[in-house]
Parts: C-alpha cells; structure tokens; sequence
C-alpha cells in the first residue's frame, strides 16, 4: 500500500484504499471537501493493523528539528473517527472512549442490545397476557349475555304454561281461593318467623279449653298482609312484652288461611293464668264493630274441628271468649256475637273456679 506523510493534528488520515474500514463519523479536525464511501464490514484488513511488538532504538541525538519521530507511523486516507471495535470474542475495545451521551445516559451500547433483547420476551409475554385477559373477558360477556336471553324466553314460556293451564282462582285473591272443605295452614317459614327466644313450655293435652281473642291490629285479606301483620306481632310481643315467642298458638287471617304460632303443643301467652289449659285462637285484625269475612269464621271452625280430631283439643272443651276471663273488649263484639252461637260456648257461669280444670 502506498504510504503519504502529512501534516497530523488529532484526525487519522489514510492514504489509499480504505479495504473494510467502517467510517462512522467525520472528525472536527480535518476537512474534506469529498465524500469519501463507507462500508460495513466486521474484519479490519491485517494490512492497516500494526503490530502490539514496541520498537527498539539505540543511543539516538537530534539537534534543530522539527516534527521528529521515532518509530512506524500508519496513516489513513479519508478524515474518520473509530467508535469502537468489537474484537469477534466478544471483549470490548479498551481503547473506546465513550460520549457524552452515552456517558449521561450511564449504558453502553452493548448493555443496550442486550437490555432491548430481553426485553422482547417480556413484551410479548405481556402482550400475551393481556390478550389472553381480554379474550376471557369477551367470552364471559357473550356467556353472561346468552344465560340472560334464555332465562328471559323461558321465563316468558312458563308464564305463557301457566296462564293457560292454571285455573283463574290461582292468581286471584278473592274468597274462592280455598275450598271450604280445605284448610290451609301458613308455616312459620312462610310468614318469616324469627327463633324463639326461649324453651316453650309443653302444653297438657288435649286442651280442654278453647279462648277465642283477636290481635286488635288491622285486618289483612292477602297472604303478603297477613303475613306482615303476623310477623310485626311476633315482634311486639318478643320485643315489646320480652316474651319467647308470638303468644298465640293459631292466627286466623282475613284470606282464609291458619298462620301457625306456637302450635298444639306448646303452652301459649295470651290469656293470663289461663294458658296452660286451652289452645289459643286469635282473629288477625279488630272487631269491635267490623264483622269478619266468612272464610275467615269457617277457617275458625275447622280450625277447632281438626284439633279435636288430631286429639289436640278434648272433645268436651269449652269455648270461651278472652272477654270473658280477662278485663278487655277482645276479641271484639262482632266476634263474640259469632262465637256465642257456636258448639262449646260457656256462657252460664258466674266464676271461672266453676270451669276451671282440675290440675
């Protein structure tokens, strides 16, 4: 290769053919007015490279000279910076002086192709895991819709089944809703029932004693009102008068129906002293001059039937009125008008010792 020596300040000059030189950048130092071509190779020509030996020089003397020196000089066509060189090991150049960016930035370009390679992992492993997320998502929204539209049609195919198999009387509430022959009985889970606050006592049977009364509250003649009025007088009397339970044993409500109390078995409160040998019998409502419906009576009646022939109620009871034993209007003069022509009724007594059971 021909070799040229000129004036050096910091630039490197070759004079020749570049071979596989990568020009990175053009040096402050020198002007060129030609565009010189680069080329990106990974090998450096064994030509333009010296060698690492140190030259030796003997006893040398130089008087008024300029621009001496000792040793090879290599010299490069074209004004160029080195910005680094990868030896093919992998060891970095120690000769490559960083810039200021990249000492700012505190991150070599190598850590930096290595940082965005692992991150590429962790990007796709996010992006995978947000698809994945939005995918289940979708489909519990079509499943969410799907259940919705099949409840909704076959929701609208029962009510179509019922309202043309169900006779009229099972949506109404009129008096036709049960049959005289029938009595319906109201469980304590249906009328919402709270636990008793205590253990109940147990009640002697039969009972030879029947007291009619009534819960001087507003009449219902619907399950849903009955059923409000039952459970707010279950509450009183728990709440109110600190009793265990509601006090009486059997409700009758203005739609027909029984709403089970404290039962056959279990002694009442709502008679004083006089519990422990009758079966307790309110009337949902007031009666004083309001006259019950007919339902409400007959429900009464086979109410009493059944208790005798269940062996609840002895068959020689005595109907009383709560009137008549108690300081009190209850349970009403129009109930009491009723129950006085009923089997039973004790009317011709003129101290409850002449009545009273003998234990």
């Amino acid at each position: 290769m021909e070799m040229k020596v000129e004036q050096v300040n910091e630039g490197i000059k070759v004079i020749g053919d570049l071979g596989d030189i990568q020009i990175a950048e053009i040096s402050d130092n020198e002007d060129c007015e030609k565009p010189v071509p680069s080329k990106d190779l990974s090998i450096i020509p064994n030509s333009i490279l010296q060698g690492s030996t140190v030259p030796v020089f003997g006893n040398i003397s130089v008087n008024d000279s300029d621009n001496v020196q000792f040793g090879n000089n290599t010299y490069f066509n074209g004004p160029v910076t080195i910005k680094q060189v990868i030896k093919n090991n992998g060891v970095e150049n120690a000769s490559y002086t960083a810039t200021d960016d990249e000492q700012d930035s505190g991150v070599s370009p190598q850590s930096k192709s290595g940082d965005k390679k692992s991150q590429r992992p962790q990007k796709f492993t996010r992006w995978k895991k947000n698809h994945i997320i939005g995918l289940s998502f979708g489909i519990l929204i079509v499943v969410l819709i799907v259940t919705l539209i099949v409840n909704y049609v076959l929701y609208q195919n029962s009510q179509t089944t019922q309202s043309t198999t169900k006779p009229e009387a099972y949506n109404s509430s009129g008096p036709d809703i049960i049959s005289p022959e029938y009595l319906r009985f109201v469980s304590r889970i249906d009328w919402l029932a709270q636990p008793e606050e205590g253990t109940l006592d147990l009640l002697r049977l039969p009972a030879p004693w029947v007291i009619i009364t009534h819960t001087a509250t507003a009449t219902c003649n619907s399950q849903s009102e009955c059923v409000l009025r039952v459970r707010s007088i279950q509450t009183f009397h728990i709440e109110s008068r600190r009793w265990f339970d509601i006090g009486y044993n059997f409700l009758v409500g203005g739609d027909g129906s029984i709403y089970y109390g404290r039962g056959w078995d279990y002694i009442g409160s709502h008679t004083l002293y006089y519990n422990k040998y009758s079966i307790g019998i309110a009337f949902i409502g007031t009666f004083n001059t309001i006259i019950p419906p007919k339902r409400q009576i007959e429900a009464c009646q086979r109410l009493i039937k059944l208790g005798v022939k269940l062996g609840k109620i002895a068959k020689d009871y005595k109907l009383l009125a709560h009137r008549q034993l108690m300081s009190t209007l209850s349970p009403g003069d129009a109930v009491f008008n009723i129950i006085k022509t009923w089997p039973h009724f004790v009317s011709n007594f003129t101290s409850v010792d002449e009545i009273l059971p003998k234990y």
